[in-house]
C-alpha cells in the first residue's frame, strides 16, 4: 500500500465514524405526535373546523326534510366563508342531487374532490366513491341525452369533460 491508499482508507474510516456519530446523536427527534390519519383528519384550524361540522349537520338535516332553498343558502355561506374546504362543495352537490340535477351537481363534487381527496379515500371516515360514481353515471347519460337532441351544444361538451375528470379521479382512487 503506497501513502494515497493509506490516506484514502484513512479518510473512509473517518466518514463512516463520523456519519455513525451523526446519526447517533439524532436518532429519536423525528417522532411524530400524532399517526397519519390523525394527522389528516384534523384542519389546521379547528374553531372553523368545528363551526363547518355543526353547519354540515343543520345543512344535512335541511336536505333530509326537502327544506332545500335553506340547505342551498347555508351551504352558499359557508362557500363564501371557506372557499378551500371541501365539505360545503360536496354538500352543494348533494342539494343538486336531491333536486335531480346532477349535471350541475358534477362541478361541485369535482371541487369537492380537488379541494379534499379523503372523498375518495376508502380507508377514511370521508369517502363519498360510491355515491359519486352513481352522480357521474346519472350525468353521463343526461349528457348522452342532451348531446343527441342537440350535438353542437358547447356547454355539453365542457360538462362532459367535468364528468370524464371526475371519472378518471375516481378510478385512480383507493376505492
Amino acid at each position: 500500500m503506497d501513502w494515497l491508499d493509506k490516506v484514502s482508507v484513512l479518510v473512509i474510516i473517518v466518514l463512516i465514524a463520523g456519519s455513525v456519530v451523526l446519526i447517533g446523536s439524532h436518532m429519536g427527534e423525528a417522532v411524530p405526535e400524532r399517526d397519519v390519519q390523525q394527522r389528516t383528519a384534523f384542519a389546521d384550524h379547528p374553531a372553523a373546523n368545528g363551526e363547518i361540522e355543526s353547519k354540515v349537520r343543520v345543512i344535512k338535516n335541511f336536505i333530509e326534510t326537502n327544506n332545500l332553498d335553506k340547505a342551498g343558502m347555508l351551504t352558499q355561506e359557508l362557500i363564501q366563508k371557506y372557499p378551500y374546504e371541501g365539505e360545503p362543495r360536496m354538500m352543494m352537490g348533494d342539494i343538486f342531487m336531491r333536486r335531480q340535477q346532477p349535471i350541475k351537481a358534477v362541478p361541485e363534487y369535482k371541487e369537492a374532490v380537488d379541494l379534499n381527496p379523503d372523498f375518495l379515500d376508502k380507508k377514511t371516515a370521508l369517502f363519498q366513491g360510491k355515491k359519486l360514481k352513481v352522480v357521474v353515471g346519472e350525468a353521463l347519460s343526461e349528457i348522452e341525452k342532451a348531446m343527441r337532441l342537440n350535438p353542437g351544444d358547447e356547454s355539453m361538451k365542457n360538462e362532459k369533460k367535468n364528468i370524464y375528470y371526475l371519472q378518471r379521479k375516481i378510478a385512480g382512487s383507493c376505492s
